[in-house]
């Protein structure tokens, strides 16, 4: 228990030192218009993946450890409420019981657990997400190149043969 609890003063700790922007910066861009770019420093499918082998860790590796240290204590007092249901209908069944004294306690941990895993995964995509478009707006120092192949056909009646060559189109 104490390793746990030094733990997770050791990653609040770590988050108030990173730079958390996503409440400010989900009120700017919207998740829904992303689109994968290279370069891009959060991968949305791999904040998702270990949000869910661990609530909270998604958030973290995308930036904000504050809010992924608060999904990781949600998740772990929804355990520790289940334990005590679980440890409540043990004791009654030791006691020549049934056991129902802790089945309801039991039920509302393992319910809590699994909705703030669920709500965990699908706000460590979103938080990857916001991220990398204020990242993407932050660092405008692009600069677009393209060269395509050209081919006119309109004139190969009047001149014999078609206009090729070859288009350059840039961007800053």
């Amino acid at each position: 228990m104490k390793k746990c609890l030094s733990l997770l003063i050791c990653l609040v700790i770590f988050s108030s030192l990173t730079n958390a922007q996503y409440s400010i910066n989900k009120t700017q861009y919207d998740y829904r218009t992303y689109s994968y770019q290279l370069g891009d420093p959060y991968n949305p499918s791999v904040a998702g993946i270990t949000s869910f082998l661990i609530p909270g860790l998604g958030q973290m590796l995308s930036g904000e450890g504050g809010r992924g240290a608060a999904f990781l204590g949600g998740y772990l007092g929804c355990m520790v409420v289940y334990i005590i249901g679980y440890s409540s209908a043990i004791n009654d069944i030791d006691n020549g019981g049934t056991g129902s004294s802790g089945f309801g306690t039991m039920i509302v941990g393992s319910l809590g657990a699994l909705g703030i895993n669920i709500w965990s995964i699908v706000d460590a995509v979103r938080v990857a997400k916001v991220n990398n478009l204020a990242f993407r707006d932050q660092n405008k120092s692009s600069f677009n190149l393209q060269l395509n192949p050209y081919i006119d056909t309109r004139y190969v009646r009047t001149q014999g043969r078609p206009i090729t060559g070859i288009s350059l189109k840039y961007s800053f």
